[in-house]
């Protein structure tokens, strides 16, 4: 509105003045023809204004397209939020069945049906969970503890017979371990879990 506003006092303006010219300049005999040159100012002033409307046509279409592309833009960051909380959502829920299971298993294991995965297994992987996430949540102290613990409790570590996968598993819990100079112990940690024996998988 404020870019129209001094377009409309310059049409009104000119409007005014051809007003006043006809009033002090009426047709006469004169060689000077006033109608003509009203005639031609208004021709200028049409042709102007039909300018000025297909300018803001072509504007607006812009403008419009600019929006549409903004709105698309937007729909498709609320669709990606979306998926990323429904994969998170589906991460989650396959972190609670996996601890589920493995609750059953010591729950077997200690029954005497499933003997083919050891308790220490079981121990060492959440455990070293506990300490994944810890190390995450930058808790070192917690996470020295915890280490500490495993170096205590694991003193025969070739004793220790587990299938390929299992102690596959403590490994890759053992890479995800944020490495910082406060986390004491985890190389010798490591050094214990690669001396435990394997045995082939169990087949299903």
């Amino acid at each position: 509105m404020k870019t129209a506003f001094p377009f409309i006092l310059s049409f009104i303006a000119i409007v005014l003045s051809i007003v006043a010219i006809c009033v002090s300049c009426p047709r006469s005999d004169m060689s000077f023809d006033y109608l003509g040159l009203i005639t031609g100012v208004l021709g200028v002033l049409v042709t102007v204004l039909v300018g000025w409307n297909i300018y803001m046509i072509i504007d607006f279409k812009q403008e419009k397209e600019k929006l549409q592309q903004y709105f698309d833009e937007q729909k498709k960051e609320v669709r990606s939020v979306g998926n990323d909380v429904i994969v998170t959502f589906k991460n989650q829920i396959s972190q609670s069945a996996l601890l589920e299971k493995n609750i059953a298993d010591v729950y077997s294991q200690l029954m005497g049906l499933n003997k083919t995965v050891p308790l220490s297994f079981y121990y060492l992987f959440h455990l070293l969970g506990a300490i994944v996430s810890a190390s995450q949540a930058e808790n070192y102290d917690a996470c020295n503890i915890w280490l500490t613990e495993i170096q205590r409790t694991l003193t025969s570590p070739d004793q220790i017979v587990m299938p390929v996968s299992c102690k596959k598993h403590l490994i890759e819990a053992l890479m995800q371990i944020h490495k910082s100079d406060s986390i004491h112990g985890l190389d010798e940690v490591v050094n214990l879990i690669a001396q435990i024996n394997v045995i082939p998988d169990p087949i299903s």
